[in-house]
């Protein structure tokens, strides 16, 4: 399960057209994924530990003054009752993730990340990035590298990553061009998609994202959108839509393994805090059905689409910071990739130290109906979640 807080972060130039690393401004760009903003916020407290103890120690070396390092362990135990047979339990490594970033010069920051999940993920080079950016000079920036695509935000409160990433996450080695100004932010990038859409290996995939967001000592707002001109790039979907074909084409060896045309996906989003309460919405599409050979749905081309609609609530709780969380969530025509067609969950997370905190959730799936091809029936998943950043 991937729950972004650090990875895509080490990335944080590449999201929703922002240039955080050189920027002073601390509204939260409305196409970043939730794991940019949790090491962000990481990073900018390490960031002033290490200024402190720089003051104390003036003959500090210059390479330790400008590099930054995070990380996040994730252990989770669950209880899962499926659609159908029995009930299954479990404890794993849901996340291990470590990041290190360092402004080189004030025009040039660089980002690794490393990342394991248990059963998911062996541990690879998750992100690594080079921004060129200086706030005080332009409000342009450029980012190259391996990354996470600035296509969708996929905020939560919640232990589970919404049905939004799973549609439309997409991890790639990218060329992004983008601007913070005012408030408002934006990009542009390209990439060769693992798709080899006809046979032809080219950098012919391509995205754009804008979005707008103002903060004040007792709100935040934010608005966003987000176009990509294949979806099949995916993480998810590339994988799904490989497999089928690769299937079909061991049947018919007439059908190429190669998709034969590109679908376009769209996204929305907006969120808002008025102190401590909070509002999520995102909504994910296709924008055309799929071909039937790369993605079906009652026998047609599948238009794959999912939203989030989740509300928080933050308060103190003995003494410590504590979030409740419900939201609905849903898919339409994503039986292929295994998604239920609703989803509720409800969430309680609680800080029971400092940078280490305990998260409860209860998720309930309903599946696509039996004429739709699925079970008709409902399942539910308990979760316990400890985590540690530092």
């Amino acid at each position: 399960m991937r729950t972004q807080p650090l990875s895509a972060a080490i990335a944080l130039m590449l999201a929703a057209g922002t240039a955080q690393a050189t920027s002073s401004s601390n509204t939260q760009p409305s196409g970043e994924p939730k794991r940019l903003e949790r090491l962000e916020q990481r990073l900018d407290r390490l960031e002033g530990t290490l200024d402190d103890k720089q003051t104390k120690d003036d003959a500090a070396p210059t390479w330790y003054r400008n590099i930054e390092i995070a990380g996040l362990i994730e252990v989770e135990a669950s209880y899962l009752s499926p659609y159908e047979g029995g009930s299954e339990s479990d404890i794993v490594l849901a996340t291990a993730e470590l990041g290190i970033r360092s402004q080189v010069n004030d025009w040039v920051e660089a980002g690794i990340s490393f990342l394991y999940e248990q059963d998911e993920t062996d541990l690879e080079v998750d992100t690594a990035y080079l921004t060129f950016a200086n706030a005080d000079v332009s409000p342009l920036f450029l980012t190259a590298g391996q990354v996470y695509v600035p296509f969708g935000v996929y905020e939560t409160n919640l232990v589970s990553d919404p049905l939004t990433l799973e549609i439309g996450e997409a991890r790639e080695t990218a060329l992004q061009l983008g601007f913070e100004h005012s408030g408002f932010s934006g990009s542009v990038y390209v990439f060769n998609g693992d798709n080899n859409v006809k046979g032809k290996d080219r950098i012919e995939s391509w995205g754009a994202n804008l979005g707008f967001a103002q903060d004040s000592d007792d709100w935040a707002w934010s608005v966003g959108a987000g176009y990509i001109n294949d979806l099949g790039d995916s993480d998810s979907l590339h994988e799904t839509i490989n497999d089928i074909r690769v299937g079909a084409a061991e049947l018919d060896p007439s059908l190429s393994i190669d998709p034969t045309e590109r679908t376009a996906g769209w996204t929305l989003n907006a969120a808002a805090n008025f102190g401590p309460f909070s509002l999520i919405g995102e909504y994910l599409s296709a924008a055309d059905d799929f071909d039937p050979n790369s993605l079906e749905f009652k026998g047609e081309g599948a238009r794959p689409s999912a939203w989030n609609i989740e509300a928080g609530y933050s308060f103190t709780l003995l003494g410590r910071e504590s979030v409740a969380a419900v939201a609905y969530q849903g898919t339409r025509e994503a039986l292929a990739l295994e998604l239920p067609k609703e989803r509720w969950l409800l969430g309680w997370s609680i800080e029971i130290f400092d940078r280490t905190s305990l998260g409860l959730e209860w998720a309930r799936d309903r599946d696509y109906n039996t004429r739709d091809g699925g079970t008709g029936k409902s399942g539910d998943t308990f979760t316990a979640q400890l985590a540690v950043e530092f």
